[in-house]
């Protein structure tokens, strides 16, 4: 029995169907960071109002309960976020190893392999038998290549 070894992790990072799930989670990010900025930005204006403002007593406990109201909804957007975010960064992990999988089932059929395990599984490999860059192949003539480079979607600094 011959055992073959493959870079998940190499195979995956070039996967174009990967990219567009990262695109997908960084803009659910970008939605929550915006959605937090503007509750910040509205009690920063309350805080602000009471500081600088002599405010009659029913101003000061509309203030105080917005404030509240926002603190929750901030709370609430956060656990839903990370409920939310945890949920999809796993469902679109699955969906690109399901597709990856396919990939390489078929071509390990092709060439009638016994077994293919995942290279960060394994302490030493003859290169010989290394098939990372043929499945990399594979991904490029199904136009479903796209390189990877370190940083491609870390969110843009704000000044």
């Amino acid at each position: 029995m011959t055992t073959y070894v493959l870079d998940f992790e190499e195979v995956l990072r070039n996967f174009q169907p990967y990219h567009e799930s990262l695109k997908l989670i960084q803009t659910e990010k970008k939605e929550f960071s915006e959605l937090i900025e503007g509750i910040k930005k509205e009690m920063e204006t309350i805080i602000a109002s009471n500081k600088s403002l002599i405010l009659d007593d029913t101003t000061n406990q509309k203030n105080q309960l917005r404030f509240r109201e926002l603190q929750n909804k901030a709370v609430q957007a956060e656990s839903e976020f990370r409920t939310t975010i945890v949920a999809k960064q796993n469902e679109e992990v699955e969906k690109n190893f399901a597709q990856i999988m396919d990939l390489v089932n078929g071509y390990a059929t092709e060439k009638s392999f016994d077994l293919v395990v995942n290279k960060n599984q394994v302490v030493f490999v003859n290169p010989k038998f290394e098939i990372t860059n043929e499945v990399i192949e594979i991904v490029k003539t199904k136009g479903l290549y796209l390189e990877y480079q370190e940083g491609m979607y870390e969110p843009e600094a704000t000044a």
